[in-house]
């Protein structure tokens, strides 16, 4: 993660106002939400963005100076900074139409990301990467035998700065929906470093393995880029993905050198 200056800040909101760039609006209100927005406007002293939609639909209220958390992608980073809220604007159309946007301060401080620490890469073959997940946030993991949530136990499959899959056995036990929040604590592998985060359940699919009641689980990181503690999880796990790319090049290097010497 590169962090910006004041320049390069400013010349990346730019960039992305002048192309309208989509972005994401996160909120801590008891729990990180998201909400989707996009660039549209900017003066010397704001940044005016479209007030933002969340996956259920409901209207967002915002605060005067309350700090919300942006990201957006452009070329080849994603970029990830945070930012004071100003308060509701209109927002002039050329024909004279008037729509609603949020005015946000510029940010003052930014980092910058590769977008390949985004894009989800397999765990190679002969590593395990275990995670155990729970329902609620990675603060309140259970502890003891008379929890109220159980914990589950499952082995990852692929992962990304933004999210992972894992494959879990006796599925008939799961207990939990689409949507929900969760905590998650991924250990990649015996004597190796592992992290706790947020993260929200996404979506199932059945496993193709041969053993029955597996399920492949897709989970979502939450507000990660958005905490110093986040932030130092974010570059584990970036770091991971480098690490798990660079072992899939070389096997397939190796795989494409075997081949020419059979021929």
């Amino acid at each position: 993660m590169q962090e910006l200056d004041i320049r390069q800040i400013n010349e990346a909101i730019e960039a992305a106002v002048d192309k309208c760039i989509p972005l994401t609006l996160a909120i801590d209100s008891d729990g990180w939400k998201n909400l989707h927005s996009r660039f549209i406007d900017a003066d010397e002293e704001h940044i005016l963005v479209e007030p933002g939609i969340s996956r259920d639909g409901v209207p967002q209220e915002f605060v005067p100076a309350e700090r919300i958390a942006l990201s957006f992608k452009l070329k080849h980073h994603k970029y990830l900074g945070s930012a004071r809220v100003v308060g509701m604007r209109h927002w002039t159309l050329e024909d004279g139409a008037k729509l609603p946007a949020l005015a946000i301060c510029y940010p003052t401080h930014m980092q910058r990301v590769q977008r390949r620490a985004f894009s989800r890469v397999d765990v190679p073959d002969g590593k395990i990467v275990r995670v155990s997940f729970w329902l609620g946030g990675k603060d309140t993991e259970p502890t003891g035998s008379f929890s109220e949530f159980p914990v589950y136990s499952a082995k990852v499959t692929d992962i990304s700065a933004g999210g992972f899959r894992a494959i879990i056995n006796d599925a008939d036990q799961l207990e939990i929906e689409p949507g929900d929040r969760v905590g998650v604590h991924i250990v990649f592998g015996p004597g190796e470093e592992s992290v706790y985060a947020d993260a929200q359940f996404r979506h199932c699919d059945e496993d193709t393995g041969p053993a029955r009641n597996r399920l492949g689980l897709a989970f979502q990181f939450l507000g990660l880029p958005h905490t110093p503690e986040g932030r130092d999880v974010l570059k584990l796990i970036a770091q991971k993905v480098s690490e798990f790319g660079r072992t899939q090049a070389n096997s397939r290097h190796r795989e494409f050198h075997r081949r020419r010497t059979r021929q």
